[in-house]
């Protein structure tokens, strides 16, 4: 009977449809391997070359002693003489940034974005607050931690009291603390004591490479920090958003303003009591630490992150998601064309351009790796779409259904490059195409009467023929 035959054919399509799902699946864990692989990549970078730079802002800090009780190991109490630290933070800075970002670091096929930062700094530390206790201000230092001094073109500089003071790296590196803790000792110029004690104020200036992010952590009452550069796709996190942004094709900018942040920031500082705090503060993070606060990590700094505005690993993942949405509108034009034109289309030829569309994933996803996603997208559709049309001339024998056909997939195609190419309005278009498409098929079956169709004799049906 007819009617059998069409729930045949729908209930066939319906699990190739399936089958097709899962081989999606398949080429999408295909991408999460290559993109593991330029993952292992940057891990590389990271350790052998530069990573990720995180800077805090110049703070001071300077030793006393005070008398307390200790206890021996018998647990008895006796007195005994504390060392412990006086922390300082500048009243006000304002830094200036301007980054030079570029991919020239490659291994093979795979890339990391890194980045040239030229700083610059100006602030203001006033006369401290002192209470009554024995500081040793021949042991006070002036701090510039740095996440991986490795980037450092040249030494830091801090220039104060007409003379420039070139920060000295710590002998123990990063490898603890995460930080390398950049210092000036007032020991070793004893000139810093008085204006220490009494204020002063200082330029600073750096110059250092990283990879990919770049974080400011201020320590000063009241902070400005101006970024710009080369670069248009860029993300903005931490602690605060910039009040102001832009960007064009090859350029950003970006401003922050803030009087909270510093005095959160050296408070959070002094009350790390191990390297792992420390650390956190490294990676632009900070665990919470009290059963009322939902999240396990706070994020701390101003951060700049330098983005792969063609990411052919996340552009292909996103385009095998719509890849369902393709074949399903692919099968329902073969189905309708069967019910207008009585012309059988077997399974396995449903099969085979279901297969044809698969690999266009593959192709697209082999050759972006290499050349522009545009190219690889424009090539691998051409190739698919153009092997498909061929292969339907001979499928629904004539020129003029190969043709449409060929048309109608050339149209998924160039809608869903677009899509990929719209992220923030995705979800709209989407929608709006959508509706269009069930409209489209709504006029078309308007006048067909489902139940004389199912009444058909089955000996009207045409079957294909293949030319002798």
């Amino acid at each position: 009977m007819r009617s059998s035959f069409l729930t045949l054919k729908i209930i066939a399509i319906v699990i190739l449809v399936a089958i097709f799902w899962i081989g999606l699946f398949f080429i999408s864990s295909l991408v999460s391997e290559r993109q593991g692989y330029q993952k292992a990549f940057l891990q590389e970078i990271t350790q052998n070359n530069i990573s990720p730079q995180t800077i805090i802002s110049p703070y001071i800090r300077v030793p006393y002693q005070e008398q307390t009780t200790c206890l021996d190991e018998q647990k008895v109490a006796y007195s005994c003489t504390q060392e412990n630290w006086m922390y300082l933070s500048a009243d006000s800075t304002q830094w200036q940034a301007n980054f030079d970002v570029n991919k020239d670091i490659a291994r093979t096929i795979y890339k990391a974005i890194s980045y040239q930062a030229n700083l610059t700094a100006k602030g203001i530390f006033q006369k401290p607050a002192l209470e009554n206790k024995n500081y040793q201000w021949d042991k006070a230092e002036i701090l510039f931690p740095v996440h991986d001094p490795r980037g450092l073109d040249a030494p830091a500089a801090l220039r104060m009291l007409n003379k420039n003071y070139v920060f000295e790296m710590n002998s123990q590196g990063s490898e603890n603390a995460g930080f390398d803790f950049m210092r000036i000792s007032a020991q070793k110029y004893p000139e810093l004591i008085p204006a220490i004690q009494n204020g002063f104020n200082f330029n600073l200036t750096a110059s250092i490479r990283g990879l990919g992010k770049f974080t400011l952590i201020p320590t000063s009452r009241s902070v400005s920090y101006h970024a710009k550069g080369n670069w248009a796709d860029t993300k903005y996190s931490g602690q605060n958003l910039p009040v102001n942004n832009d960007s064009s094709p090859k350029q950003f900018t970006a401003e922050w303003k803030n009087i909270a942040l510093g005095h959160q920031n050296i408070s959070k500082l002094i009350q790390c009591e191990n390297n792992e705090c420390i650390r956190q503060f490294s990676n632009g993070y900070i665990a919470k630490n009290t059963a009322y606060e939902t999240e396990n990590n706070q994020k701390i700094g101003l951060s700049t992150e330098f983005l792969d505005s063609v990411n052919v690993y996340t552009q292909t993942d996103r385009a095998i998601k719509y890849g369902i949405v393709i074949i399903i509108i692919t099968f329902g034009c073969f189905f309708l064309f069967e019910v207008l034109k009585s012309l059988r289309i077997h399974p396995i030829q449903y099969s085979l351009v279901a297969m044809a569309q698969g690999i266009f994933f593959v192709l697209l996803l082999s050759i972006s790796e290499y050349y522009a996603f545009a190219w690889a997208y424009a090539v691998a559709c051409i190739a698919c779409v153009g092997l498909m049309t061929w292969y339907l001339f001979f499928v629904m024998k004539g020129v003029k259904p190969a043709i449409l056909f060929g048309i109608i997939l050339s149209t998924l195609y160039a809608i869903m490059y677009m899509l990929l190419q719209s992220s923030g309005k995705t979800f709209l278009i989407g929608s709006v195409i959508s509706f269009i498409v069930l409209a489209v098929v709504m006029f078309i079956t308007r006048h067909i009467d489902w139940y004389q169709i199912s009444n058909r004799p089955e000996r009207e049906l045409k079957s294909y023929t293949p030319p002798q």
